[in-house]
């Protein structure tokens, strides 16, 4: 017979729990909830599910604070297999939102649920504000580009070739070719980062790494392997793993792209979610504010789904591809943010 325990947050911890509080503060006080169903040095299998309005960023961050606080009370958690599986999802009424904890061992289910009332939304002036600007368009979808010869030549990786432009007139030219043999079949949903070296460039994709040379000979040559991606670089001590429905990389986790704040000290994270219609996404900049991720900018419309956004070679500056929703081609652009004040 399946044993089912239910521990609710309410009664004399009602009232606090429902004047308005920092996400963080509600991540360890559901912590300390699930730390007391489980056994001290508790090892648990985690699923996280969202089913409410909450930007992806911001129920990410949550996750994440939620983590490091199980940690501090002596339960690990991990995405492999356990004895024991907490559940996580955050669902949503009137009142505000509603913490489930749910935790699974054999037989044994217990359940503790915790009310949260968001704090009141204020009007905030954006510190810094978004520019984009077009670089290449083109029917085969770009996976990325970069920039090398001091901004005089820009490479375009697709799902079957690098190529490359030269500036000329204040347009993209093309200078040449180079081919690809990949060591396995692309996923359907292709993934691509460009990096440049000392005398060339390299190529990542999922099981593949290539390194190429631009002189004397515009060629690459690829070899198996699952080398670590280059991601840009951030502060560790602001440093925060997300994970958005436009930045997953063959499966797993991936950063979101990070600017030094223009505005200050600290960093700029850059976001993209659905539009309002299936012919917009929308890209934000976000800053860490007391712990929790904080709109920074406006809301960037942009004609069409992001299919990449990725760190770019220039300082202040990412790396966004959208494709069109009328014309169908994709759009390679970079996307810079500045100060508003």
């Amino acid at each position: 017979m399946l044993r089912v325990g239910l521990a609710l947050l309410f009664g004399t911890l009602m009232s606090p729990l429902l004047r308005a509080q920092p996400m963080a503060e509600a991540g360890t006080q559901l912590a300390d909830l699930i730390s007391s169903l489980l056994q001290r040095r508790a090892t648990v299998s985690l699923e996280f599910q969202n089913l409410t309005a909450l930007a992806p960023v911001e129920s990410s961050s949550f996750r994440a604070a939620l983590q490091q606080e199980l940690k501090k009370t002596g339960v690990e958690t991990t995405t492999a297999a356990q004895p024991e599986t907490l559940r996580v999802t955050i669902s949503e009424n009137v009142r505000g939102l509603l913490f489930v904890a749910a935790v699974s061992s054999g037989e044994n289910r217990q359940v503790a649920m915790m009310p949260w009332s968001a704090p009141p939304a204020t009007e905030r002036k954006p510190r810094v504000k978004l520019s984009i600007q077009p670089m290449l368009e083109q029917s085969e979808p770009v996976l990325d580009i970069l920039l090398t010869d001091s901004a005089s030549e820009l490479l375009v990786l697709s799902p079957s070739k690098v190529a490359s432009y030269r500036m000329d007139a204040g347009k993209w030219t093309p200078a040449g070719i180079a081919g690809v043999s990949w060591a396995r079949p692309l996923p359907r949903d292709p993934r691509g980062r460009l990096e440049n070296v000392p005398g060339g460039f390299r190529v990542f994709v999922p099981g593949t790494s290539c390194s190429g040379t631009i002189q004397p000979d515009f060629k690459i040559t690829c070899v198996p392997g699952n080398e670590l991606w280059p991601l840009n670089p951030r502060d560790p001590s602001t440093m925060v793993r997300w994970v958005t429905d436009k930045n997953v990389l063959d499966g797993s986790a991936n950063e979101l792209p990070t600017i030094e704040n223009p505005c200050g000290a600290g960093w700029i994270m850059l976001g993209s979610a659905a539009g309002d219609t299936e012919d917009h996404d929308q890209i934000q900049a976000y800053e860490m504010v007391d712990g929790q991720a904080v709109a920074a900018s406006g809301l960037l419309l942009v004609p069409g789904p992001v299919t990449s956004l990725w760190p770019s070679e220039t300082p202040g500056q990412s790396t966004v591809v959208i494709r069109n929703s009328k014309t169908g081609n994709y759009e390679a652009s970079r996307l810079g943010v500045a100060c508003t004040e």
